[in-house]
């Protein structure tokens, strides 16, 4: 006979489920419509649950769309933490190998933010601001562990963050874009893998920062 207990832990997950169903339909028509054009019901449909459960677990499409944005940004502060960020010798290339992992996360996350750079309604909302503004939390603490004597400490953290995670959102959504149409080109387009292309970034940003060759750790 089914207990009581058993019936309260088979309805948290059924909730857990629906949470992340709407989570991965919120994210995949953000990223493939934008924003403004998708609907709660077109995320209910993609979901398979009753439009009234994305307003029960989400209070609307606004606060979604914040919440895939804050995993991503949960993720790459779990990481930091793993990884003990702040004592590393080279910060900076462990930040870019931290956001890359981030933002490949989730599956529709990087073309969801570049479609919104192109009609930012969402991400100029103040809830959006604040969470993205966590995200560069980061790159400030990278920041302040350089040397005393690095010019970078005094640089722009919001330039320097943007700096990092502008190619890894383009590379993402370009490399699918690539892989999309390559049965039909005429000649193969050569595309760095997604670790290749996070190290040479980290090289960059590091001797950008530093203002110094430095072998490839």
């Amino acid at each position: 006979m089914t207990t009581a207990k058993t019936q309260s832990r088979r309805k948290q997950q059924r909730s857990l489920d629906t949470r992340a169903a709407i989570k991965a339909a919120g994210a995949e028509l953000f990223a493939t419509q934008g924003f403004r054009a998708t609907g709660v019901r077109d995320i209910a449909e993609r979901a398979g649950c009753n439009q009234a459960l994305v307003s029960y677990h989400f209070k609307g499409k606004g606060r979604l769309y914040d919440e895939i944005l804050s995993d991503a940004v949960a993720e790459a502060q779990r990481l930091a933490r793993a990884g003990d960020l702040a004592g590393s010798d080279y910060p900076e290339r462990d930040l870019v190998r931290i956001l890359s992992h981030a933002i490949a996360s989730q599956n529709h996350l990087a073309p969801m933010i570049l479609r919104e750079q192109m009609d930012p309604e969402r991400l100029l909302n103040p809830n959006t601001a604040n969470t993205l503004r966590s995200f560069m939390t980061l790159t400030e603490d990278v920041l302040n562990a350089l040397p005393l004597d690095a010019e970078a400490r005094g640089w722009d953290q919001q330039i320097v963050h943007l700096a990092i995670v502008g190619p890894l959102i383009h590379y993402t959504v370009a490399t699918r874009m690539r892989e999309q149409v390559a049965g039909s080109l005429d000649r193969p387009m050569s595309t760095p893998d997604l670790e290749e292309f996070t190290e040479t970034l980290a090289a960059m940003l590091s001797r950008a920062l530093r203002k110094e060759e430095i072998a490839s750790a």
